[in-house]
């Protein structure tokens, strides 16, 4: 596609600023002509547009009615300004006004040295009155008097200017001559209020118009007027500026007349943004003015500009092998600093790794007091605390602020330098209880350890809340089906989604057969666009969690299960810290909404959420429309993409292997790529968005040094730095991290 295309496809998508209806495509000859006419004068060079101007054959930018209308506007010349100029001007879907209406409205008016702005209006105004005694709606047509209520909005528009400069004054104006310049509540009163409420009866006389978005009320208008009487200080905050009132008025008038302030500066604008799109490795913020001039990245519109015409690097950074057991699980810290990493069993006790990023990696902490294997880690979203889920009972807190000597015992041949030992601040286990037999098999499913309890549930994930409301908190997950929200700070088990769940229905759907819930049980808060929920009791067998995780908003809790199905919950009434402490709410009386369950229909082996870009603590969370998006691994060489939002199949990925292991993956990139790891030992990376691959790197190998363990040779996992989006890392079966870093030339 050249160049040209694209500014094309830009024209034709233009939503904010379109032309008649009758253009279709690109602007013609003279349109164009006019656009270029226009920036030039509009960036300065007179010279040039008016010898464009010349050589066109004398295309004019607007008409002389519009361009006498706006230079009395930018002079101040408001005592010059009549029904004459004003009705003359184009408008948009506009259609002639009576001859009989024009008659009564362009009266000749006395010149500005017999009178002032003041009476001057006050004429404008005697003039319009009269007509309206011949206007109503049952001798015209809508059209008619859509046309003059344009023309009287425009009118006030005018009107509203003058009043707020009886405030702020500007010097040498013509508008300002004449005793009357202090008398803003005369003006008000006898020329702006009467002018709105004709504006008002015919607003009143044709309501299919008070359906139209983004119509100024009459009421609020007066109101608003009136407050700058009583507070006049409150003008300062206003845009006075003349070009503000031109801007306003020129949304009336016919595109096809006027060429629209920065016109082709915008559409150039639109045109890089589309081409930074098809960049899938675009690192330039499109919102960002300065970037699209700023090198290395610059944008030429004179020339494609496509990721193949590019460099696009994934290099091996660095290589980390502090340890002979195959890499687990790896995991940044929301803040960048920290990568925590865990293995697989090992004669010399378990552990877990956490190196500091800034420091070149060099080893932070080493936690212990592991009594197996862990499958999961998650720093809390202030990177303060990391959560271990063992292959035992036992869920293991370790605090990254505490202090403690190095352990000059620490001997062991995999440890460079002795490390800082990190004994846990806090362990617990889920309520004990009987589960009943499970006969269904799971390929992500295990069976129990040989010294773990019967009547304790297993806790294999977890994952945190991220707001100021809940800081502290966080969801475990347990294969022997249970979920519940604990308290990293009071260390207790706030809620149980076992037993105390229900199913929220549409109006649509059928509920035939299912017992119907009391709304007043459920903790949920509508919204103004998903409160029209039915709840439903929710008689199934609680089923085995394998992989859970929160929305960075708070608001849904997704669980995957060994069924085959993510089930989506709705947390947004869940209480409060501040709720909770006040004894207010109690959510053990209550019932959490499933509002979504996404089928799969085959086996995961975990689940992904978007990157949280804008993460700074606990503050000021935004969510963008990717953090609807989950991503599900899949043990059939496959990945997919899914809106839980929506519960839609978004995108699939295929070229990895996975069929007997847990294999991790991520989001990266700023989101804009998928990454997974393989039982090859590769890392395959594809764009998000189109699903295609797009590098292929040889991650991880057989050979391990300094072992005569047989190993596999698989990448587990895979895992992307949230606070530098080039930056990610992986681990294999060979028992080496990797850190790679993407990068273009």
């Amino acid at each position: 596609m050249s160049h040209t295309n694209k500014i094309a496809y830009v024209l034709n998508n233009d939503t904010e600023e379109t032309t008649s209806p009758s253009s279709v495509g690109c602007f013609d000859k003279k349109q164009l002509t006019k656009l270029l006419i226009h920036t030039l004068k509009e960036l300065g060079y007179d010279s040039a547009a008016d010898q464009l101007l010349l050589e066109s054959g004398g295309y004019q930018n607007e008409s002389n009615h519009i361009q006498t209308f706006f230079k009395l506007i930018k002079t101040g010349q408001f005592h010059l300004i009549n029904w004459q100029i004003v009705c003359s001007l184009p408008l948009v879907h506009s259609s002639p006004l009576r001859s009989e209406w024009l008659q009564r409205l362009l009266i000749p008016t006395p010149t500005p040295a017999m009178t002032s702005l003041f009476d001057h209006m006050l004429l404008q105004l005697q003039y319009l009155q009269q007509l309206m005694s011949s206007v109503n709606s049952s001798t015209c047509s809508d059209a008619e008097i859509a046309t003059l209520r344009n023309y009287v909005e425009i009118m006030i528009l005018v009107n509203r200017q003058i009043f707020l400069e009886f405030f702020h004054p500007v010097t040498n104006s013509a508008s300002h001559k004449g005793p009357h310049t202090a008398l803003p509540v005369l003006y008000l009163r006898k020329i702006l209020k009467n002018f709105i409420e004709i504006w008002d009866s015919l607003l009143v006389s044709n309501d299919q118009f008070l359906n139209e978005e983004n119509i100024f009320n009459p009421e609020t208008t007066l109101r608003e007027l009136s407050t700058y009487l009583t507070n006049p200080k409150l003008t300062a905050q206003l845009n006075l500026e003349r070009d503000h009132l031109i801007d306003a008025i020129s949304k009336y008038i016919d595109p096809n007349e006027l060429v629209a302030k920065g016109r082709l500066l915008h559409l150039l604008k639109q045109a890089i943004k589309y081409q930074q799109a098809q960049d899938i490795f675009n690192i330039i913020d499109p919102d960002d003015d300065a970037s699209f001039s700023s090198p290395p990245h610059r944008i030429n519109l004179l020339q494609d500009n496509f990721s193949h015409d590019l460099t696009v690097t994934f290099q091996e950074w660095k290589t980390i092998q502090d340890t002979t057991d195959e890499i687990w699980f790896l995991t940044f810290s929301p803040n960048g600093k920290y990568l925590a990493s865990a293995t697989s069993e090992s004669s010399r006790g378990y552990f877990i790794t956490v190196y500091d990023v800034e420091q070149d990696f060099k080893i932070y902490k080493t936690c212990v007091s592991l009594s197996q294997s862990v499958l999961y880690l998650m720093f809390s979203p202030d990177s303060r605390y990391l959560v271990a889920c063992p292959f035992s009972e036992d869920v293991t807190i370790y605090d990254m602020n505490a202090t403690s000597l190095p352990d000059a015992s620490a001997t062991d041949s995999f440890l460079p330098y002795p490390s800082t030992r990190l004994s846990p601040m806090d362990s617990f286990k889920l309520d004990t209880t009987t589960y009943p037999d499970d006969t269904e098999s799971s390929a992500s499913s295990s069976s129990r350890p040989a010294n773990a309890n019967s009547n304790q549930s297993r806790v294999w994930c977890c994952d945190a809340f991220h707001t100021a409301e809940r800081a502290g908190w966080m969801v475990v997950g347990s294969p022997d089906r249970e979920a519940i929200v604990h308290s990293l700070t009071t260390k207790e088990s706030l809620f149980s989604l076992k037993g105390r769940t229900c199913i929220a229905l549409g109006h649509d759907e059928n509920i035939s057969g299912r017992k119907s819930i009391d709304p007043a049980k459920v903790l949920y808060k509508p919204t103004s666009s998903n409160g029209n929920w039915q709840y439903v009791e929710d008689d199934e067998t609680f089923p085995r969690v394998h992989d859970v995780k929160i929305s960075y908003d708070d608001k849904y809790v997704l669980l995957m299960t060994h069924q085959g199905v993510i089930d989506v919950y709705d947390f947004s009434g869940f209480p409060s810290k501040e709720e909770l402490s006040k004894q207010t709410v109690d959510p053990k009386n209550f019932l959490i909404p499933r509002i979504a369950r996404l089928d799969v229909g085959k086996n995961m082996t975990c689940i992904s959420l978007p990157l949280n870009n804008t993460h700074q603590g606990f503050h000021r969370q935004q969510i963008s429309e990717s953090q609807h998006l989950v991503l599900v691994s899949l043990q059939d060489n496959e990945l997919q993409m899914w809106d839980y939002k929506e519960n839609i199949l978004i995108q699939k990925y295929f070229g990895q292997k996975q069929q007997h292991f847990i294999i991790r993956s991520c989001f990266a990139y700023g989101n804009k790529l998928v990454m997974s790891g393989s039982e090859d030992g590769k890392i395959y990376i594809w764009d998000r968005i189109r699903g295609n691959l797009v590098s292929v790197l040889s991650g991880h190998s057989t050979v391990m040094s300094n072992s005569t363990k047989p190993m596999g040779k698989n990448c587990n996992v895979v895992a992307s730095n949230p606070a530098d989006k080039e930056m990610f890392a992986s681990g294999g079966d060979d028992g080496k991290i990797k850190i790679w870093k993407i990068s273009r030339n």
